[in-house]
C-alpha cells in the first residue's frame, strides 16, 4: 500500500509508523540520515504536514518557520531535494545537497527568526506588565501598602555554612547547633512548599502571616484574609517560583527529608540525613537532565557557586 493511502490525512503516522513502513535497508539509510540532519545541521525530525500530492512529509528544521529541508515518503525510497536515497551512495549525495541549503543562509535565517521572535516576545511581555500594572493600580486603591502580598518564604541555608559544617565533621568535629540549624533550615523550606503546593493547585492561598487556608477569589483579584493581609493568587504563585520553593520534578527527595528529620534520634542520624540531602543535590546537578538541580531549591548562591560548593563537599 502506498504510504499516501495507508496514513491519510486523518491518520497521523507516528514515528514508530514511518520507521515500520520503511523496507530494512532503507530504514537503516533513513535512520542515518535523522542522525546525520541533527549532527551537522541541528535540525531535527519534528515538523511533519499533510500534503495532497504526497501524503505526510517530514520537515527537518527549528521551528516550523525555520525548515531547512522536507523528507517525501515512498514505498521503496525516501525524497530529499530532488534525491530518491536507496542506497549509501544516494544517502551521501543527499546529505550533500543538505549542506549545500544550509550553508546557503540557513544560520543567518534562523538567527533573524529567533530575533523576530525575542522582539515579539519583549512587545507581548511590555504589554502584558502595563496591563496587570493598571489592573493591579485599580485593584490596589483600597488595600493598606504594606499588607498586600507580603510574602515570607523560608529561607535557604547559606553555602558557608554547609562549608563549615562539612569542615568540622571531616576532623571528628561536628558543631550540633551548626548541624540543627542547617538541619532546619531545610526542614521548614521543604515543609512549606510541601505545605504550600497542593493548596495552590486547588487554588487556595496559605495566608503567611495567621496559616489561615484562603479560597482565592480568581486569579488576579484580591483575596483578603482575616488577619489583615490580602493577596493575589498569580502574584503568590509567581513568587513560589521566583523564591525556587522546593517542588516539581524533585518532590519525592524533599517529602523524604521532611519525614525523616524530625525522627533523627542523634547527630550521627541528622548528619546522615543531611549527608543524603546533599548527595541528592549533587547527582542532580551532574545527570544532565533538563531543569533546575535541587540545589538551587535549598542552597543559596548561582548555580556556578553551587556547582563549586558540592564539588568541595563531594571531596569530604
Amino acid at each position: 500500500m502506498e504510504w499516501k493511502d495507508k496514513y491519510t490525512r486523518k491518520t497521523k503516522p507516528t514515528y514508530d509508523d514511518l520507521l515500520r513502513f520503511f523496507q530494512p535497508h532503507i530504514r537503516e539509510l533513513f535512520l542515518s540520515f535523522d542522525d546525520e540532519m541533527r549532527r551537522r545541521f541541528n535540525v531535527r525530525n519534528k515538523y511533519h504536514r499533510y500534503l495532497n500530492t504526497t501524503g505526510w512529509v517530514y520537515g527537518y528544521g527549528r521551528y516550523y518557520s525555520c525548515e531547512l529541508l522536507a523528507v517525501i515518503i515512498q514505498n521503496d525510497c525516501f525524497h530529499v531535494l530532488g534525491v530518491s536515497v536507496r542506497d549509501e551512495d544516494s544517502l551521501q549525495n543527499a546529505l550533500e545537497e543538505a549542506k549545500e541549503l544550509y550553508d546557503d543562509g540557513f544560520e543567518k535565517r534562523y538567527a533573524t527568526i529567533c530575533e523576530k521572535r525575542r522582539e515579539g516576545q519583549s512587545a507581548r511581555t511590555k504589554k502584558r506588565v502595563e496591563r496587570e500594572k493598571k489592573l493591579l493600580e485599580e485593584l490596589t486603591a483600597s488595600v493598606e501598602p504594606d499588607k498586600f502580598n507580603i510574602f515570607k518564604w523560608c529561607k535557604k541555608t547559606s553555602r558557608r555554612d554547609l562549608l563549615r559544617l562539612y569542615q568540622g565533621e571531616a576532623k571528628g568535629l561536628i558543631d550540633e547547633d551548626l548541624l540543627d540549624e542547617i538541619g532546619y533550615t531545610f526542614y521548614t523550606r521543604c515543609k512549606q512548599s510541601k505545605d504550600t503546593l497542593p493548596l495552590l493547585n486547588q487554588g487556595q492561598i496559605l495566608c503567611h502571616h495567621c496559616g489561615i487556608v484562603l479560597k482565592s477569589s480568581g486569579y488576579a483579584s484580591i483575596t483578603r484574609c482575616e488577619c489583615g493581609y490580602c493577596y493575589t493568587y498569580r502574584e503568590y504563585r509567581r513568587s513560589f517560583n521566583t523564591n525556587n520553593m522546593p517542588a516539581h520534578r524533585a518532590q519525592p527527595i524533599f517529602d523524604v527529608f521532611v519525614d525523616k528529620w524530625p525522627r533523627c534520634r542523634d547527630v550521627k542520624e541528622k548528619m546522615m540525613l543531611i549527608d543524603w540531602l546533599i548527595h541528592e543535590c549533587h547527582v542532580t546537578l551532574m545527570s544532565g537532565e533538563k531543569g533546575r538541580s535541587v540545589c538551587i531549591n535549598l542552597i543559596d548562591g548561582t548555580l556556578a557557586q553551587l556547582r563549586e560548593l558540592l564539588e568541595m563537599l563531594a571531596g569530604h
